[in-house]
């Protein structure tokens, strides 16, 4: 096996890890637990909460983007050959 490969096999796992333990930190601690939160606790989880949905949904859409204009750019050349025929 090439060290490069090794590497990528360890940043990979690595990554996996440290993913998993920053994930399952906030199941450890009452103060995110949303049933336990009063007043501006609640809406700090709750703005918490429309942030990251936020943030994946922006990364959704500027995904999404991309492959829509690829597909117009496509189908304007397309068009424009069609025209000069």
């Amino acid at each position: 096996m090439e060290p490069l490969l090794g590497v990528k096999i360890g940043c990979l796992f690595a990554l996996l890890a440290l993913t998993l333990v920053c994930g399952l930190i906030p199941i450890c601690f009452k103060w995110f637990q949303i049933d336990a939160a009063t007043g501006r606790h609640h809406r700090v989880l709750s703005l918490l909460g429309c942030t990251s949905a936020g943030v994946f949904l922006g990364a959704g859409f500027m995904h999404m983007t991309a492959e829509a204009l690829e597909g117009i750019e496509s189908e304007i050349q397309q068009f424009v050959m069609q025209d000069r025929k």
